[in-house]
């Protein structure tokens, strides 16, 4: 930091220092995501057979996959989970490979009769976008859901 700077501060009564302050929770999750970040990167130079030197090159890349990841527990992308919405990419909307062609997926159930019915049911996919997807139920009629309800049949 500028000495200029610094005097701009000090006048107004701001303190100044070259550490950051010790947190180590804060620290933990950044070096987690470091991590994660840098095994991305890995895994987009191997693919595109570049030198380590040429990172930069792929960090948009390896940012877009962990942004677009998504989460088991809550069905959403990290990038939805902040802001609300899907996170768009370069080529439209991204969506999980599993909503990209039809077939089984499971349908969370709001409405059941007793607490022993299961909570999902298999149902087919037959398209989706970006919000909603049309799914053909067992009986045969369709209907369109929030890709909200939906999650992956392992």
């Amino acid at each position: 930091m500028s000495t200029e700077v610094q005097h701009f501060l000090h006048e107004r009564g701001i303190a100044t220092s070259r550490a950051t302050p010790y947190s180590p929770r804060g620290n933990g999750q950044i070096e987690k995501l470091n991590g994660t970040l840098w095994k991305a990167i890995t895994l987009a130079l191997h693919s595109k057979e570049l030198d380590i030197a040429k990172w930069e090159l792929v960090l948009n890349d390896a940012l877009q996959s962990i942004r677009s990841l998504l989460c088991t527990a809550t069905n959403r992308t990290p990038h939805e989970r902040l802001l609300g919405f899907n996170r768009r990419s370069g080529s439209g909307t991204s969506l999980p490979t599993w909503l990209t062609s039809p077939g089984p997926v499971l349908l969370k159930k709001n409405v059941r009769s007793s607490k022993y019915d299961p909570i999902t049911e298999e149902v087919d996919l037959v398209t989706c976008n970006p919000q909603y997807a049309v799914i053909r139920t067992p009986n045969g009629r369709e209907e369109t859901v929030s890709l909200r309800m939906l999650a992956p049949r392992e």
